[in-house]
C-alpha cells in the first residue's frame, strides 16, 4: 500500500514560525536578570522584543534605565535580524558552515524578502548583510564624531554610536538618548546622516543591489517605482511640514534648521521612528499628514513598513485605469498582473480594517483622545514607531493589541492569511452578476 504523499508546506508557514520563535526567545532573554538593570514585566519584555524584530521602535519602558550593556547588544542583534530577515540570516549561516542551500530553502528566502523570483536570491542573501553593515559603519563614523565627549568612556560612546547607526538603518527608531532626537534638533549633521540611513534602509535591498551591480543598465519596474515615489514623498513631505510648522513647532529655529527638521520629519514619518521634536507639538493638519505618510511607508523588501510604495502605485494606477475605462493597470507603459492588483487591494484594506478594530478596542481600555490612540495603532502596524507619548502608560490589553499589530506589520498580511486560514488555491468559477456601487 502506497503512503499518501505529504503536502509541502507553504514557505510563508516557515517564515511565520521563525518570527514567532525569535520573538519569544529574545523576550525571555530580556526578562532575565543578566540583561537588565531594573525590573521589567514579561509583557513589557515581549513588547520590546516584538518592537525590535518588527523594527518598529515603540517601547513601553525606558531602554536606558531598563537594559544593561548585554540587553542593548541583544537589541542591536534583534534589530539586524528584523531588518535583514531571519531567513536570510539562516541562509548566510548555512553558507558559512558549508551547508548546501536547496531550492526549497531559496524559495523561503524569496518569500521572506518579498521576491517573485529565486534566480538572484542567493546573491541577494550574500549581499544584503555586507551592504547593511557598510552603510551602518559609514553612518557610525559621523555619529561618533558628534557623540564623542558626551559620554564618560570611549566604550560607552562606541556602544551608543553603534546602537544609533543600527537603529537608523534598520528603521527601528530605538534610542539611548531618552528623548528620541530632540536634544539634536539643532545638530544638522546628526539629523541628516540619520535621515540618510533611514532613507537608504527604506529603499529595499533589491533596489540597492540594482544600483550596485547594474548601475548602467535599465532599472526594473520595481526600482523605478520605488525611487520615483521615495523621492516624491520625501520632497512633498518636506515642503508640507515646513509650510505647516514654520510658524508653530519650528518657529524658534532659523531657516536652515527649519528645513532640516522638516526634511527629517518627512523621512522619519514613513518609517524611521525618530523625532526631532515632541510630536504632540505639531498642528493637527501636520499630524494628519504624518498618519498618511506612516500608512504609505517605504519600499517592499526593505526595513520599512506601511502598505509599501509599490502597493500605493498599483492602487493609484488601477484607479486611473478605471476612470479611463481601461481593462489593464498600467505603470510606466507596463501592464500589471491582475493578481498583483488584487494583492495590493487586500493589503490596503486589511490595514484599514485592522487599524479601525485595534483603535476601537484600545479606546475601550484607555482614557486617551482618539487621535493619540489612532496614531499609536497606525504606528504599530506600519512599524513606524512614532508616538504621541502614551505607549508607556497603556493597559496590558492595549499592549497585546499593539504587539499583534507590530507582528502582523512585519510578517505581512498574506503570511498571516496563509498561516491562520490555511488558504488553498481553489479554482472555482461562480456566476457573474452586476452590482450597483457608489
Amino acid at each position: 500500500m502506497k503512503k499518501k504523499k505529504r503536502k509541502a508546506k507553504n514557505p510563508l508557514h516557515y517564515i511565520f514560525i521563525s518570527y514567532i520563535i525569535i520573538t519569544f526567545l529574545f523576550s525571555f532573554l530580556y526578562f532575565l536578570p543578566f540583561t537588565r538593570i531594573s525590573n521589567i514585566s514579561y509583557i513589557d519584555s515581549l513588547f520590546v522584543s516584538t518592537s525590535a524584530i518588527s523594527v518598529t521602535g515603540l517601547t513601553t519602558v525606558n531602554l536606558v534605565e531598563t537594559f544593561n550593556v548585554w540587553g542593548k547588544i541583544l537589541l542591536m542583534i534583534q534589530m539586524e535580524i528584523g531588518a535583514i530577515g531571519i531567513v536570510v540570516f539562516i541562509s548566510y549561516g548555512f553558507m558559512i558552515l558549508g551547508i548546501r542551500i536547496t531550492i526549497s530553502n531559496l524559495l523561503v528566502v524569496s518569500k521572506d524578502q518579498n521576491q517573485s523570483s529565486i534566480k538572484s536570491i542567493k546573491r541577494l542573501s550574500l549581499s544584503v548583510l555586507y551592504t547593511s553593515l557598510f552603510f551602518q559603519f559609514i553612518g557610525g563614523l559621523f555619529f561618533y564624531s558628534q557623540f564623542r565627549g558626551k559620554y564618560d568612556t570611549a566604550l560607552e560612546t562606541l556602544l551608543v554610536t553603534a546602537f544609533h547607526s543600527i537603529a537608523s538603518f534598520t528603521n527601528t527608531g530605538f534610542d539611548l538618548f531618552g528623548n528620541s532626537l530632540i536634544s539634536f534638533q539643532k545638530n544638522n549633521l546628526v539629523l541628516i546622516v540619520t535621515a540618510a540611513l533611514i532613507f537608504i534602509g527604506g529603499l529595499g535591498y533589491p533596489t540597492i543591489m540594482e544600483y550596485i551591480y547594474k548601475y548602467k543598465k535599465k532599472k526594473s519596474l520595481f526600482t523605478r517605482v520605488n525611487m520615483r515615489l521615495h523621492f516624491s514623498f520625501m520632497i512633498l513631505g518636506t515642503i508640507v511640514f515646513w509650510l505647516l510648522e514654520r510658524g508653530h513647532a519650528f518657529k524658534h529655529l532659523n531657516f536652515l534648521d527649519q528645513l532640516t527638521n522638516s526634511f527629517f520629519l518627512s523621512v522619519t514619518s514613513r518609517n524611521g521612528g525618530y523625532a526631532p521634536l515632541d510630536i504632540a507639538e505639531l498642528t493637527l493638519p501636520a499630524i494628519l499628514i504624518l498618519l498618511v505618510l506612516m500608512y504609505i511607508g517605504g519600499a517592499s523588501s526593505s526595513a520599512a513598513g506601511g502598505i509599501r510604495l509599490t502597493t500605493v502605485s498599483v492602487l493609484a494606477a488601477k484607479m486611473f485605469s478605471v476612470i479611463k475605462s481601461q481593462d489593464d493597470t498600467i505603470i510606466f507603459r507596463t501592464s500589471v498582473k491582475k493578481e498583483v492588483v488584487d494583492r495590493a487591494f487586500v493589503i490596503a484594506m486589511s490595514f484599514i480594517i485592522l487599524i479601525t478594530v485595534a483603535t476601537i478596542i484600545i479606546s475601550i481600555f484607555e482614557p486617551f483622545q482618539l487621535d493619540l490612540i489612532l496614531l499609536e495603532a497606525i504606528s504599530a502596524i506600519t512599524n513606524t514607531g512614532l508616538s504621541l507619548g502614551i505607549t508607556t502608560n497603556i493597559h496590558s490589553v492595549s499592549k497585546i493589541i499593539l504587539i499583534l499589530l507590530m507582528f502582523i506589520g512585519r510578517i505581512g498580511i498574506f503570511t498571516l492569511i496563509y498561516f491562520v486560514f490555511r488558504v488553498d488555491n481553489q479554482k472555482l468559477k461562480y456566476v457573474e452578476k452586476d452590482l450597483a456601487v457608489g
